[in-house]
């Protein structure tokens, strides 16, 4: 299949969401951000998409992905699908994914990464939202 170029895909997916968001998806994908991790010699694979906050983890089969807007748009009803989900579709589809190949005796340690990885993340949203406003109005 050929590669189609940036404003051929948009037009192509520009169904599945809002415009901002398959601009983010094709952006995604173009920039080699979609990645398909492959566990040898059972071939599992596990795909994250590099966002603005990092690696967020996409199951499509349920679908799933660890980003805040699925949590709290998609899950709600309120988006029909996060551009990071959009992204690992389009690289499926055209087999743009980049993908890295690690042994099966490295896959807890690759899952511990991931949960840390959001853990942290998750953390350090709760640091800023629990924080106090700095005193550093006029006296």
């Amino acid at each position: 299949m050929p590669v189609l170029t940036r404003g051929e895909l948009l037009s192509r997916y520009a169904d599945r969401s809002s415009s901002k968001y398959v601009e983010r998806a094709v952006d995604a994908v173009l920039q080699g951000r979609v990645k398909e991790h492959v566990f040898l010699p059972s071939n599992h694979a596990v795909y994250t998409v590099v966002g603005r906050n990092g690696d967020e983890f996409i199951d499509s089969g349920l679908p799933f992905c660890s980003c805040s807007h699925f949590f709290f748009s998609v899950m709600r009803g309120k988006s029909k699908t996060c551009y990071h989900l959009l992204a690992n579709s389009i690289a499926s589809e055209w087999n743009l994914a980049t993908r890295t190949e690690f042994h099966d005796e490295e896959f807890p340690y690759f899952l511990k990464l991931i949960a840390s990885d959001l853990l942290a993340r998750q953390g350090d949203k709760e640091d800023k939202d629990n924080s106090e406003p700095s005193d550093t109005g006029p006296r």
